[in-house]
């Protein structure tokens, strides 16, 4: 692996160490976890499309401006392309409700975040990755790519099901209920932190690891502010229902 990307991954991987812990102690100045963050404030869902713009656009960007297009950054190209695909063009106009706003601080820190990865991602795929020949049989791809696939499949199914429970009783919000929601508040971010843990192992890639850890430094104190708001606004929330993995967290 080139040096410069070696030193900038691994700065970019220890850097979600203390923001996994500041998120867990309630430091929050981009909004993320119900404070007002800094800034005024826009719609989310121009927000979710604006921020989740740079990361459908600049891996995709650096990947094909490269001569190094091989059969496993087509494929890694492709798994990318279906989350921010549907993430930036589709879950943003349909999801979040309508008239909800967002913190300009939290739009300015996610753009950087998906710059950051996506830049990384994109260059490490295009200019150095080698793999082997085999590689699609390696129990790696294997094991990743499935767990990238029940991932990105319960964060999806978690998120239309909030939708569907919300448009069923007219009302912003409700006590999530039927299939993983028995388990957990936020099958969605258990999806999604499965999802770029498999994406991490299938390209077996510092960026990739870089990338699942910011994942974990994210959405674990999200996750876990979540079921504190529902305890603390539904008095029939189940006060034992886990927040990400029963009998975990």
């Amino acid at each position: 692996m080139d040096t410069w990307l070696t030193v900038a991954a691994t700065i970019w991987a220890v850097g979600a160490l203390p923001t996994l812990a500041a998120g867990l102690r309630g430091w929050d100045p981009v909004g993320r976890l119900g404070r007002s963050g800094v800034g005024t404030r826009v719609s989310a869902r121009w927000g979710w499309f604006v921020f989740e713009l740079p990361a459908l656009v600049t891996f995709p960007a650096i990947y094909l401006a490269s001569a190094n297009h091989h059969l496993v950054g087509n494929v890694v190209l492709g798994l990318w392309l279906a989350h921010y695909g549907h993430r930036g063009l589709v879950w943003c106009w349909l999801v979040p409700k309508r008239g909800a706003t967002v913190p300009v601080a939290m739009c300015g820190a996610s753009i950087g975040f998906n710059l950051v990865n996506g830049a990384l991602l994109g260059w490490f795929m295009g200019y150095v990755a080698e793999y082997a020949a085999h590689w699609l049989t390696d129990p790696r791809f294997v094991v990743g790519i499935g767990l990238f696939a029940v991932g990105a499949g319960l964060n999806v199914w978690a998120d239309y099901r909030l939708r569907y429970l919300r448009r069923l009783s007219r009302q912003d919000r409700v006590v999530p209920t039927g299939g993983p929601f028995r388990f957990a508040c936020c099958p969605n971010l258990t999806g999604e932190i499965i999802e770029w843990v498999g994406f991490a192992l299938l390209t077996w890639s510092l960026p990739g690891l870089a990338f699942a850890l910011w994942t974990i430094a994210n959405l674990v104190p999200r996750a876990l502010w979540r079921r504190t708001w529902y305890r603390g606004n539904f008095d029939d929330f189940p006060r034992e229902r886990a927040a990400l993995v029963p009998g975990i967290l």
